[in-house]
């Protein structure tokens, strides 16, 4: 481990040195400007009829970088997106949580076929199969375990407890710092399994609740520090943090639920329920960062660590923590006000981070109308 963190830390000066982390303007990465203005064009596109209201994309090829935003972080006040503004990027932290765990399966601190008994014997009695259920099963959402969301009571707590101000436009809900074992007896305990244990694929938030619960047990640390210690300070990771479980090391942008009239404020709903599962803040700049480790393998000793981690379950398009299709692989989240898009094309070495301000629109589908525009050049390098 001290060598791999070594290492990293060495190649992202290296990188920093090199000015990956200049813009579209005015970086010598930059896109040719014709390139530049379409993107920018299909962006303002999206952001002026509303959905999103603010919008976030960078694409980060071997020769080129797109650093770029449109609308308003900020409806109320006018303020422009920028293009290095945080937003809650929701279930994109099942990639840090997956990573750390394989991590630590490379440093012998477990295994990915370790039955959760032997991390959680106080949570395997309490659900169905639990005796059978492997930290593999949990990775690749092969468990079967209830889905936290699904329970008819999640959104409807959410809502009890929250601040609803319907003059003002906007929700409030304070951070908590929730223990994940309340979280479980409130939602999962009592709750059928989906299917036995490796029988089919169901996604379930609850899997990266129990492997962040088991993280803890196996790095005797909260999960807030050992994100530190293994991704974000090997990587040089500044604007990211787990909402409510640390301090904020940067402010998020606002973040929007509904459309038009209905639009309402979320910047405040803290749904730290979210934790390993979905609970993170982060911005263009550090996804870069995080996705350049990750798949470029600088992260694990192992280069069959990331193999593992992109080689889908059987029957599924999971791996451990990303979804690979047939051109990209990453992760998309959704979390209250936020979408976000983290995915890496392999064929053209390219990162595209696409992040939007409101939950009512989704970045998957405007991902390859804004990357198409940069494919010739992409296509030119490879």
């Amino acid at each position: 481990m001290r060598f791999r963190t070594a290492l990293i830390v060495t190649l992202m000066l290296l990188t920093l040195l090199s000015g990956l982390t200049a813009t579209a303007q005015d970086g010598p990465q930059a896109f040719p400007p014709d390139v530049v203005a379409e993107i920018q064009a299909e962006m303002d596109d999206l952001t002026a009829g509303g959905l999103p209201p603010g919008m976030v994309v960078w694409i980060d090829a071997p020769e080129y970088q797109f650093a770029g935003a449109s609308g308003f972080a900020d409806l109320m006040h006018g303020i422009p997106m920028p293009p290095e503004g945080a937003f809650r990027i929701g279930s994109i932290t099942k990639m840090f949580t997956a990573t750390v765990i394989v991590q630590l399966a490379e440093d012998g601190v477990l295994t990915l076929d370790d039955p959760l008994a032997l991390w959680l014997p106080e949570v395997v009695d309490q659900l169905p199969y639990g005796d059978r259920i492997t930290l593999r099963h949990l990775l690749t959402h092969t468990s079967g375990v209830f889905n936290i969301v699904e329970h008819d009571a999640y959104w409807a707590d959410i809502f009890a407890e929250a601040d609803i101000d319907e003059d003002a436009g906007s929700v409030t809900l304070d951070c908590v710092q929730r223990d994940p074992h309340d979280t479980l007896a409130r939602y999962v305990y009592g709750k059928d399994a989906n299917f036995e244990p490796g029988a089919r694929w169901s996604y379930s938030n609850t899997n990266y609740t129990l492997l962040g619960m088991v993280i803890e047990a196996a790095t005797a640390m909260p999960l807030a520090e050992a994100y530190r210690t293994h991704i974000y300070e090997p990587l040089g990771m500044e604007s990211t943090f787990l909402d409510c479980y640390e301090d904020p090391v940067i402010d998020v942008v606002h973040g929007y639920t509904g459309f038009g009239d209905t639009m309402s404020d979320v910047t405040e709903l803290h749904e730290s329920v979210g934790w390993s599962a979905g609970g993170l803040v982060s911005t263009a700049p550090d996804l870069i960062a995080f996705a350049r480790g990750l798949f470029g393998g600088t992260l694990f000793d192992d280069p069959e660590s990331l193999v593992a981690m992109t080689t889908p379950a059987p029957g599924s398009s999971y791996g451990l923590g990303i979804t690979v299709q047939a051109d990209y692989m990453g992760h998309a989240g959704y979390i209250a006000g936020f979408r976000t898009l983290l995915n890496y094309a392999p064929a053209f070495d390219t990162v595209v981070v696409m992040l939007y301000n409101n939950d009512a629109a989704d970045p998957e589908l405007s991902q390859a109308d804004v990357l198409n525009l940069a494919l010739p050049l992409l296509r030119a390098e490879d």
